[in-house]
């Protein structure tokens, strides 16, 4: 299994099955009932980097998580 880190591409899973491209901004970390990874969108990820703030991002269960 391949490490996640911070600018990671990864795949998500949703509860409907999908899977939804992502960019993680976290390795797993413990949140308050179960591990999570932060992500945000690419779009996101590529406007913060240009505008020099942190993306708007959302927990995800790490579960639910794979490297691209």
């Amino acid at each position: 299994m391949a490490i996640i880190v911070k600018g990671s591409r990864v795949k998500v899973r949703t509860a409907g099955g999908s899977l939804l491209e992502k960019v993680a901004l976290s390795g797993p970390q413990r949140g308050s009932d179960i591990e999570v990874i932060w992500v945000c969108r690419p779009e996101e990820w590529e406007a913060a980097e240009r505008e020099a703030r942190d993306p708007d991002c959302v927990p995800w269960p790490s579960d639910a998580v794979v490297a691209a």
